[in-house]
């Protein structure tokens, strides 16, 4: 029997969704039949439109840079929402700078956005999945975090710690009913990729890519619809690629 790809009836706290990939996630599962719950950090005019197409969302400020402020989320979006069933780990920052120019501090901020608040933030939302047995939690990796990133070192080193700390979450929280997976996008037409372009040729790039294109934010979303939907309901610890073929591993 097919199972659909319906969200319905499902809440989805998606952080850094004022745009981007993020934005595209919570349109997704709005399409798809579910409440998606909107976050920003600066920028509350954009994360209003974003809302606004998804039948007007809950919106929430969260500084993903910021762990302690993980906690406080959680809570919000329980309170505002009543429950939450699904966690996008989306927030994220990309630095590209020659190895022997990053500071203490630029190492510590790239590991604080992409992998210590992502923690903490699973960590306080745990018992609530736990406690009502099901949760479907997403960690938005990249495929610098597979292969290594030469240009942006500090940030492929964060993303490839992501991939390994939803392994372990898999094992502890997957025989409460909670999955656990990641999403490893390669090169996506966003805010980051216009920066990245503007430092490299385009079509160098999309060279490094098999089927011929950069990527849309919506091509990750629909993967993330789909791993958050009962469809993907025996798959737990897993890596989806979601590059067009630039890797293959």
């Amino acid at each position: 029997m097919l199972t659909s790809f319906s969200l319905a009836g499902k809440v989805a706290l998606i952080t850094g969704s004022s745009r981007g990939i993020g934005a595209a996630v919570a349109e997704a599962v709005f399409q798809a039949g579910g409440s998606p719950i909107i976050t920003y950090h600066q920028n509350r005019d954009a994360a209003d439109l974003v809302a606004k197409k998804c039948g007007d969302a809950a919106v929430l400020q969260f500084d993903a840079s910021d762990e302690a402020s993980a906690a406080q989320l959680a809570a919000d979006a329980i309170g505002v929402c009543g429950k939450v069933d699904i966690l996008v780990n989306n927030a994220g920052i990309l630095e590209q700078k020659p190895y022997q120019d990053i500071t203490p501090s630029e190492w510590d901020i790239m590991f604080e956005t992409n992998l210590k608040t992502p923690f903490f933030l699973v960590q306080a939302l745990a018992p609530h999945f736990i406690e009502r047995g099901q949760g479907s939690i997403i960690n938005m990796s990249s495929v610098g975090g597979q292969f290594g990133g030469p240009k942006a070192p500090h940030y492929a080193a964060s993303k490839g710690a992501l991939l390994t700390l939803t392994k372990s979450l898999c094992r502890l929280l997957s025989p409460h009913g909670v999955r656990v997976n990641a999403l490893a996008p390669g090169f996506i037409e966003t805010d980051m990729m216009k920066h990245m372009a503007s430092k490299t040729d385009r079509q160098a790039m999309i060279d490094q890519v098999p089927i011929g294109r950069i990527g849309t934010p919506e091509d990750v979303a629909h993967a993330a619809v789909f791993l958050a939907s009962d469809a993907a309901s025996f798959i737990t610890g897993q890596v989806i690629n979601v590059n067009g073929g630039q890797y293959l591993g």
